[in-house]
């Protein structure tokens, strides 16, 4: 079975944690995070994300039907994965643990080259779409980092901080989110994307989901260490609070009624 047909398995309630369940068996090596899959799935009880509801993903269905709103959708991200990269740069930057800061570089790389891919994405499926003088600035979106690039906090950042297991269930529950827009995304792209560029589209859309769930493994295993530490007594609220901070943020993005 690939990773798109697992990741659609099982009834819509459990969607936010067969992500988790499907990363982290897909890491290599497999891993197991007990702590961190029991706490998140009782976050997800207590504090049932919208965004894994049928409602939701009619919502997003209908709305992508529309080419100028799947482009501007695509644009956005391209925006809210470079942001992440200056912020995940400088969490990096800060971190005195070398194989954290390995880990979260590495993911900082991931989201630069990502903003990139999904402008990729708008060129493939709408050509021609965006003015070429606009189309240029949009490249800059991406602050272009690199493996071998040097450490640095990102001027003015309010990341320039040691990471803390808050920054690393947040940053989990952001990429759980994002491998479940993925999967909603995946076909609303192939309505629009010309026929010969849907291959190279499904390779792009792959190496995304790829390092989606790399993204959600390893920050489990990191969560999953740092709760068996000192902040395990505050470990289950500080999860459950961040869901509903995901819950809020999501409603507030696409509107409220929906979801009453």
């Amino acid at each position: 079975m690939d990773i798109c047909a697992l990741l659609n398995t099982g009834a819509s309630v459990d969607r936010a944690a067969n992500v988790a369940r499907v990363a982290l068996s897909q890491n290599i090596p497999a891993v197991e995070c007990p702590v961190y899959l029991e706490t998140l799935t009782r976050a997800l009880g207590e504090e049932p994300p919208p965004f894994c509801t049928d409602a939701y993903s009619n919502m997003y269905r209908d709305a992508s039907a529309n080419g100028q709103w799947m482009a501007i959708s695509l644009m956005t991200n391209a925006e809210r994965e470079g942001d992440g990269a200056k912020r995940l740069w400088s969490l990096a930057a800060c971190a005195d643990d070398e194989e954290v800061q390995q880990l979260i570089k590495r993911h900082a790389v991931d989201e630069s080259n990502h903003a990139k891919a999904y402008l990729a994405l708008l060129d493939l499926a709408f050509p021609g779409a965006v003015e070429p003088t606009f189309r240029a600035e949009l490249n800059q979106l991406s602050p272009s980092f690199s493996i071998g690039q040097q450490l640095f906090i990102v001027e003015g950042s309010p990341y320039a901080r040691k990471p803390s297991i808050d920054d690393f269930v947040q940053m989990n529950i952001a990429e759980i989110r994002t491998t479940i827009h993925h999967m909603m995304q995946r076909p609303a792209l192939a309505t629009h994307c010309p026929e010969p560029n849907r291959l190279r589209m499904t390779k792009i859309l792959d190496a995304l989901l790829r390092d989606e769930l790399r993204h959600v493994a390893y920050t489990a295993v990191l969560i999953e260490a740092k709760a068996k530490g000192p902040d395990s007594a505050h470990f289950p609220a500080l999860f459950t609070r961040r869901v509903r901070d995901f819950n809020r943020i999501t409603t507030e993005e696409f509107g409220k009624a929906i979801f009453d």
